[in-house]
């Protein structure tokens, strides 16, 4: 591969990194930008430990701890001991965070619809596999190799 190229993919990257966070900043003011990430981890799965939103979001248990315990203090998720195993801790939305979950979910499908209207609809399916391919390949890459 040409370094022209991976110089193109790199600017991509980061202007699409620019766009993204500009559209978190729009979805909600109450939360982060890492926050509303584990929110919508947790509204995915419904309810997981600490260890599997580690690994579903691929951060270390600090960091992780940090921002849960925001949550948390906001009343958007709740830690529920397991009825059978006194060592697990289950995250789970709140009510509040459930329903802030769904404002963000329809702030940002009207959002990518927006956007994926610019897309002509014969190409929409193949730009989702796209995406779906790189980022599967970072996650290749990064289970391989845990460098910077």
């Amino acid at each position: 591969m040409k370094r022209s190229e991976i110089r193109k993919f790199r600017s991509t990257l980061r202007q699409f990194e620019r766009l993204i966070g500009k559209q978190f900043k729009l979805c909600s003011c109450s939360v982060t930008l890492a926050q509303c990430l584990v929110l919508l981890d947790i509204d995915e799965h419904k309810k997981a430990t600490m260890g599997q939103l580690a690994a579903h979001l691929r951060l270390d248990h600090s960091t992780l701890t940090r921002t849960v315990n925001g949550l948390v203090r906001k009343n958007l998720v709740e830690r529920a001991g397991d009825e059978n195993d006194r060592r697990i801790v289950w995250i789970r939305l709140s009510a509040e965070g459930e329903n802030l979950c769904k404002e963000i979910h329809e702030s940002n499908d009207a959002y990518a619809w927006q956007v994926l209207s610019h897309i002509p609809q014969s190409e929409r399916a193949n730009v989702i596999r796209c995406f779906e391919m790189l980022v599967q390949a970072y996650f290749d890459h990064e289970s391989q190799d845990d460098s910077c």
